[in-house]
Order: C-alpha cells, then sequence, then structure tokens
C-alpha cells in the first residue's frame, strides 16, 4: 500500500522561505515508510531562482517531475505554484533515473539506458511506469511511449509530457533530484503490492462529429491522408477552411478510433505541413478511424467531474495522480484554475492529490474485456489512483 504526503508553496524568490513551507507542510518526521519517491510539478520559475534544486537538495529520497503551466495540491491551486507530492510505503519499491539528451534521429539508445539503469536499481521487475517526458514536437510523444512500452513489455505506464506557461513552450523542463533538463526523460519504476487505477476522459460523445474518416496514410504521429486525401483537403470537403485550421490549429480536437475495444483517443494538432498533413499529439495509425470535437468551458468542467467521480469508484483510496491536458486549460478563457477548482470540488479535501496540466497524457486506456493498453492522449483528463 501507498502513503501520499503533499506540499505547495508560492515562495519564487525567497528560497529559504520555500524550503521551509515545503517541509513544514510535509512534516516528515515519522511519516516516511521503508520506501519512498517525491514527484514535483511547478511552474518554470522555480527552477530559475534556485527552488526546485533547494527543495530536492532537503528531501531523504529521489524527486522526479516537470514544469507545467498549472498545478494543485491541498486544496491550493494555480499558475505560479509548486508542488509535491511524496508516495512512500513499506511494500511497494521506487526507483528513478534520468536520461541523457534525446536524439530526435534515434531516440532509442536513451531510452533504453534511462530504463536499464532503473531497472538495476530496483532489484526485480515493475508492475507499473511513472513517465516524465520532454516537450519535443521534432519526436512526438507516441515514439517515446513506444520504446518505454517495449522495455517495460506493456505494463502499465502513467505520466506526462512537460509544458509551461510561454507560448512556445520553450520553457518546458523535465525534472530529477533538482536537475532540470529540456530533452530528457525521467523513469519511476515501481515493483510490489500496488495496484493502480487508470481512468481517461476526454471529449463527451455529443461532441464528436458522427461524420469519420479512415486514415489511409500516416507515419507514426503525422497523419498524411484519410480517406485517400491529404488530410487539409479532406477538411475542407466537410466545410472546414484550410485557413481556419492554419490559424488555429489546437481548436480542432481529432478523435481516433483505434478500433480495438478502446474509448477514441484526443489528438491535438501541432504542426501543419505544406503537402497538408497535420502533425499530431500522438500516433495515427492506419486504418484508424478520426473524427473531430469540439470542447468548451462547459465541457472541460463537466468531463473532469466526471473522471474524478469515476475515479472515486475505485474504492480504498490513498492517492491520486490527476494529469489534465494543458489545451484543456485554454478552454477555460480568464478563469484558468475553474478545473482545478472543480476537481478540488469533488475530491471535497477526503483525499490526498497532485493536479498537473500536461503537454501530452500518457494513461492506459481499457478495452472492454479489460485489457490495458498503453497511449498518448491530447485535450483529455487522466487519473492514476494508488
Amino acid at each position: 500500500m501507498i502513503k501520499m504526503l503533499n506540499a505547495n508553496t508560492a515562495e519564487i524568490d525567497d528560497v529559504d522561505a520555500a524550503v521551509a513551507e515545503i517541509l513544514e507542510q510535509l512534516d516528515l518526521s515519522g511519516k516516511l515508510l521503508k520506501n519512498s519517491v517525491g514527484i514535483i510539478a511547478c511552474y518554470h520559475e522555480f527552477i530559475e531562482t534556485g527552488v526546485v534544486e533547494a527543495v530536492c537538495k532537503k528531501l531523504p529520497f529521489d524527486v522526479v517531475g516537470c514544469t507545467t503551466l498549472g498545478n494543485a495540491a491541498l486544496d491550493k491551486c494555480g499558475l505560479e505554484l509548486l508542488s509535491l507530492s511524496v508516495l512512500t510505503s513499506d511494500d511497494v519499491s521506487f526507483s528513478t533515473a534520468i536520461s541523457g539528451e534525446l536524439d530526435p534521429a534515434d531516440i532509442r539508445p536513451a531510452i533504453t539506458g534511462v530504463y536499464n539503469r532503473a531497472l538495476a536499481s530496483l532489484g526485480g521487475e515493475p508492475v507499473l511506469i511513472l513517465s516524465y517526458a520532454p516537450m519535443m514536437s521534432s519526436v512526438g510523444a507516441a515514439p517515446i511511449l513506444e520504446e518505454i512500452n517495449k522495455l517495460g513489455r506493456g505494463i502499465p505506464v502513467f505520466g506526462t509530457i512537460s509544458c509551461d506557461s510561454t507560448s512556445d513552450l520553450h520553457e518546458s523542463h523535465v525534472i530529477h533530484n533538482g536537475v532540470a533538463s529540456k530533452n530528457t526523460l525521467a523513469l519511476v519504476l515501481v515493483k510490489g503490492n500496488i495496484r493502480p487505477g487508470f481512468h481517461v476522459n476526454s471529449i463527451s460523445d455529443d461532441k464528436i462529429q458522427k461524420l469519420t474518416a479512415v486514415i489511409t496514410e500516416s507515419e507514426g504521429c503525422l497523419l498524411k491522408k484519410v480517406n485517400d486525401m491529404p488530410f487539409l483537403d479532406y477538411l475542407e470537403t466537410i466545410g472546414i477552411p484550410k485557413e481556419r485550421v492554419m490559424e488555429s490549429p489546437t481548436s480542432f480536437p481529432i478523435m481516433v478510433n483505434y478500433n480495438d475495444g478502446t474509448k477514441p483517443a484526443g489528438r491535438g494538432i501541432y504542426g501543419l505541413s505544406p503537402e497538408g498533413y497535420a502533425l499530431l499529439g500522438g500516433e495515427a495509425p492506419l486504418g484508424a478511424t478520426v473524427a473531430l470535437g469540439t470542447m468548451d468551458y462547459k465541457g472541460v468542467l463537466e468531463t473532469a467531474e466526471t473522471a474524478v467521480k469515476k475515479a472515486l469508484e475505485d474504492g480504498t483510496i490513498s492517492g491520486l495522480l490527476l494529469y489534465p491536458c494543458l489545451t484543456r486549460n485554454f478552454m477555460l478563457g480568464p478563469n484558468s484554475d475553474d478545473e482545478m477548482k472543480k476537481v478540488i470540488g469533488v475530491l471535497g479535501g477526503k483525499y490526498p492529490y497532485q493536479i498537473c496540466y500536461s503537454g501530452g497524457e500518457i494513461c492506459p486506456s481499457s478495452t472492454e474485456d479489460g485489457k490495458l493498453l498503453n497511449r498518448v492522449h491530447n485535450f483529455t483528463f487522466v487519473i492514476c489512483t494508488f
């Protein structure tokens, strides 16, 4: 069983005050069990001022995580916040490692290396992987997850892609023991007596168009053709001008149905090519069907509430990690904290939790017969319960 402890601080500039606040809230004396790991989420300026490094140095366990658009813990939420969750247990073990720079030309050596280092320290086979991956538009999240999935032989992977509050996400960092880097992958391998629950909720069915098309040409995350037409040409056939998509690609959620018994996975458009192809936030497998979705303020709050209420049906819960997509936050307009406030209200102060906005959500999807398949999502709210 895992116990979860939480802390947060808004002290960006005063390092000593930030460290003192985190340590006071955690009150680790007598609370830490045999094995522990920290999960950190923060506004990027906490790295620049030295708060992240100072906090991690004061903790007697490894800490992994990333920058984010917004986060929450202990019923406090916001953009300029640092939150820290500690997972501690007598019968669950944790092992962490961070990769070197991922080479866009071949990410496999770095990912194999970080996995093997974490595995060697674990002293046994993992039953869960927590993944904190970089924001690399040239690579995409799907190839990173594919390599982790191969190494882990399909065991559940839960995590996030780093993000931040800048317009081009250039301050996105992965964090490991106080060191922040941009193109690295941090992993937590978990073994022992743990049965995590996974929950995925994206766009509600009534917000997904009934008109679908088949992916007839693709390459990883690059959606080239549907119904044998370049993707942008296809959109024009259903009344959506290319210019409109090019002006605001993140306004067009794409739902990809793998036709394997799992729910359709949300995909964001990360880029467009002169040929009319779309670079998505997750893979675009051949033969899958796609449909456009829509999301607004009301839909964001409703799907978040539904996801959390479903997660709370897992039974005895000692903690939750909740990762909503940053594009959901964009739909909230000036009320950027409302989704987090909604979740905090549903949890009602009864459960320890950490909310962290995500540049791409990593969470298993369940087939109708209960099989878990690791997936990357966008526009989605994903939850891991312990």
